[in-house]
């Protein structure tokens, strides 16, 4: 049998071989648009940078105040001030025939100056720290009343029995922890209790929502055995929560509220809590209001955070990472001086790497 002969470049007619083996040039037009594009990111990107390295916060409480005001009035659009302090308008009102619904989008500072030299127009338009945006509803299967209270009984029980449980209650008896100090816990994106992914619960989201009650009923205990009675107020906010949640969460003491209300009710004698959420918290308490205290994943380590720092023409140094939900930054690393850290033992994984910090008594003269 003869052997297939396949045809070589050199059969190929020349113009044809050169239209397969060279993509279009770029004209001069085009290079020059592009050249012009990068150096309008740069300087956009130095631009941004220098307004927070001078201290100009990007979730200042007024800006989220304001919001929560305007969504509260029922309004179809909302207006959100940028970086430059500029209006930007949004619509709340998604098409009828989409199934997404509307969030509060924020995009913390590695967000912001982002850069990527092959797409400089993404950073041109990315002046706005807090926007709305639509995301889809999660489409699993719902879970009944019942089925969230059996679920939250076994797993409490669980979560009270375990070695991580009697880690976290040890804080709580720490001078650190001082007494009348925390009235209030605010958690953030803790989870649903609904069924999640494959139709499965989640046993995190479970066991951080009865380890806010642990934390809660320690407080209350120590509170208790001090001068006076002090309760302690539970909120939580999670842009997943539906009405199942709301009302299991309710019947247990935690008062869910919509986003930004939670970060609102941060104030000097707040615990902050929260597992690994899918927005920056640990850079916007940093801007909104310094709490009592922190349960929230560990910071990165200095080195890693050296790894990170690059320098602009200008002599501007900003982080370019980590990419990442809730990334550290330099405020927050600034914001933690101030207060004394132990990282909690989690040999059942119900949290990952989390570290408690806890206010400094030097400090309570800070932001």
């Amino acid at each position: 049998m003869a052997a297939i002969e396949y045809p070589s470049t050199a059969s190929v007619p020349r113009r044809h071989h050169e239209a397969i083996m060279e993509a279009p040039r770029p004209s001069y037009a085009e290079k020059r648009a592009d050249a012009e594009e990068r150096t309008r990111a740069q300087t956009e990107l130095e631009h941004i940078v220098r307004l927070y390295n001078l201290g100009k916060p990007i979730f200042p409480r007024s800006l989220l105040k304001d919001l929560h005001e305007q969504i509260g009035q029922g309004k179809e659009e909302v207006i959100i001030p940028d970086i430059d302090d500029k209006p930007q308008t949004y619509s709340l009102r998604a098409h009828e025939l989409c199934t997404d619904f509307p969030i509060i989008n924020y995009s913390s500072i590695q967000r912001l100056i982002h850069f990527d030299p092959r797409y400089p127009s993404l950073l041109i338009g990315s002046r706005c720290p807090v926007s709305i945006q639509y995301t889809p509803r999660p489409n699993y299967p719902s879970s009944t009343s019942e089925e969230i209270h059996s679920a939250f009984e076994h797993i409490n029980t669980q979560w009270l029995k375990s070695e991580t449980c009697s880690n976290l209650g040890r804080f709580f008896v720490k001078p650190r922890f001082l007494p009348k100090t925390i009235t209030k816990i605010v958690a953030f994106g803790l989870g649903t209790l609904g069924k999640v992914e494959f139709g499965n619960l989640s046993v995190r989201s479970y066991a951080q929502h009865a380890a806010m009650l642990t934390m809660a009923s320690a407080l209350r205990k120590r509170n208790n055995d001090s001068e006076g009675r002090q309760d302690i107020q539970c909120f939580a906010q999670d842009p997943y929560y539906d009405e199942k949640d709301i009302e299991f969460l309710t019947s247990l003491g935690i008062t869910v509220v919509n986003d930004p209300q939670g970060f609102l009710e941060i104030d000097e004698h707040t615990l902050v809590f929260s597992v690994c959420p899918n927005i920056p918290v640990r850079q916007i308490v940093a801007d909104v209001r310094w709490p009592a205290a922190m349960i929230w994943n560990s910071l990165t380590s200095e080195e890693e955070m050296d790894g990170w720092r690059r320098w602009l023409p200008n002599g501007e140094v900003f982080l370019a990472g980590p990419m990442m939900t809730d990334p550290d930054s330099d405020r927050v690393c600034e914001m933690v001086r101030y207060y004394n850290e132990a990282q909690l033992s989690d040999p059942g994984d119900y949290f990952g790497d989390l570290t408690v910090y806890a206010r400094k008594s030097s400090s309570l003269d800070k932001v």
